[in-house]
């Protein structure tokens, strides 16, 4: 049976999202129930991404993980799905359909963007799977928070780690963000000290997440406050990681679930 030209891009788009990634170093396994409002974003039917639930029928993850590098466009919905309801990646939980993506415009770089996935029908909220309130204001500096996800645990891994995995990490000067992203070459703006779309978090050696991870919670007082949105340097290292905040995007998140 020949395949469209439309349909081979989409596997190809597939593909291309859907590369293995790193994930959180240094975690422990998670058990079910522990984090309801973990979700696998997966693109083409692979898992690329975490997601976070935050109403019946909304999720929300990083803009990077439903575009390409260096675009602002999303792939369609129809490409992706969230899966609930299991620590387990591959067994157990409830996969549902992306049926609307909508990016916030209000973004200071791509790699600080936020998505807002509408599902095609409700999530199944239960013992294991629950949404969870955002914060509209930004922890203080040195505020211990869990982050969690399924990337890889060893660069030799081929897939995202099967069991869901709990880290920790705390909030850093936004000074120490920038400081990492010039010592990786990375060109910086007059603007990004002030940047609030950016929570700095830093990591003990062999901890922190890897991009597998990305658009995965980081959690404070039962509260969603970032979503994992780049890795400076090597996974397990010791720079920190810049997380998309929440509190920066609260009014637009609110606005789009009303």
């Amino acid at each position: 049976m020949k395949l469209t030209i439309v349909t081979i891009g989409l596997i190809l788009v597939a593909g291309a999202l859907a590369q293995p990634q790193g994930r959180i170093a240094g975690g422990e396994d998670a058990v079910n129930g522990q984090l309801p409002y973990q979700a696998a974003l997966s693109v083409g039917g692979s898992f690329n991404c975490g997601a976070v639930i935050i109403g019946q029928r909304y999720a929300l993850t990083a803009l990077t993980c439903v575009c390409s590098e260096g675009k602002d466009t999303p792939w369609p919905a129809v490409l992706f799905a969230v899966t609930v309801g299991s620590v387990d990646l591959y067994s157990g939980g409830k996969q549902i359909r992306v049926e609307d993506i909508t990016l916030n415009p209000n973004y200071s770089s791509l790699k600080t963007g936020i998505a807002l996935l509408r599902l095609q029908e409700d999530i199944p909220f239960g013992e294991n799977v629950a949404a969870i309130p955002l914060s509209a204001v930004v922890p203080p500096l040195g505020a211990q928070l869990e982050v969690s996800g399924w990337g890889r645990t060893t660069a030799t891994e081929v897939n995202m780690h099967r069991t869901l995995q709990i880290g920790e990490a705390q909030v850093e000067a936004p000074r120490e963000c920038i400081l990492a992203m010039a010592s990786q070459g990375e060109e910086l703006a007059a603007a990004e000290e002030q940047d609030d779309q950016v929570l700095c978090l830093g990591h003990g050696r062999r901890q922190g997440i890897c991009s597998g991870d990305i658009g995965g919670p980081a959690v404070y007082q039962g509260q969603l406050v970032g979503l994992g949105a780049q890795i400076l340097g090597e996974c397990g290292g010791m720079l920190p990681e810049r997380f998309v905040s929440i509190a920066a995007n609260y009014d637009w998140i609110q606005q789009q679930l009303q």
